[in-house]
């Protein structure tokens, strides 16, 4: 994991100019798996997806986000967090403008949830990438693939922070024309819609249906 990155906000959200980054250790991974877990178990998407519930969605959920984790390291892809005391208390996980995930490490990906999982779950995962990968804007942009924040550290800006420092590196980026994310929870559209997010269109996969969502950059709007 030699360029998976934290960018570390204490207490409450920093300015940006104050973040600093560091490597993640082991420790920090097992920290970041248990917090997505938790924050993605009550009607996420990807909850949905895993058809369990109780014990069994919270494992379920622990195996796909170890395994996702992992992905992102073979790419050498980021994962934003903020920290409050040391701890973990919210992740971003993205995708880097014209950057690919390797084949080999997708495969693994898919072994580890079909095996751990189901081959099922795995199938529909699978389904539901290739399907809104169509929806990606045609332009290189940052991809906002998994934004959670710890259960009991939730509405007190950590989230906002997390997404000030995608925002800024997207709009310092050379090509980058902004941030594309998608959302199975309505709740969530009118929180990104505060950040200048806007609903591009909507797609049903698998009886869910998936907001796509795009935030162009503030210096593309002026330009």
């Amino acid at each position: 994991m030699e360029r998976l990155y934290d960018y570390l906000m204490t207490h409450k959200p920093m300015p940006l100019h104050q973040r600093h980054a560091h490597k993640l250790d082991a420790s920090q991974v097992d920290e970041i798996v248990q917090l997505l877990a938790l924050a993605f178990e009550n009607g996420s998407g990807i909850s949905q997806i895993c058809n369990a519930e109780g014990e069994e969605l919270h494992r379920r959920l622990h195996i796909l986000f170890r395994a996702g984790i992992a992905v992102q390291a073979a790419a050498n892809q980021l994962v934003l967090s903020a920290m409050q005391d040391e701890r973990v208390t919210g992740v971003a996980v993205v995708q880097e403008p014209e950057s690919r995930f390797p084949l080999w490490a997708q495969i693994v990906w898919l072994l580890q949830v079909s095996i751990g999982v189901s081959p099922v779950v795995a199938w529909r995962l699978w389904q539901s990438l290739r399907i809104l990968e169509r929806h990606h804007p045609l332009e290189p942009h940052y991809y906002l693939m998994l934004l959670g924040v710890h259960p009991n550290f939730q509405r007190k800006g950590y989230a906002r922070a997390l997404l000030e420092v995608l925002h800024a590196r997207s709009e310092a980026h050379p090509t980058s024309r902004g941030v594309f994310l998608e959302t199975a929870n309505p709740k969530n559209v009118a929180f990104y819609n505060y950040f200048g997010y806007q609903i591009k269109t909507q797609v049903n996969i698998n009886g869910i249906e998936n907001f796509i969502m795009f935030r162009p950059n503030f210096v593309n709007r002026r330009g």
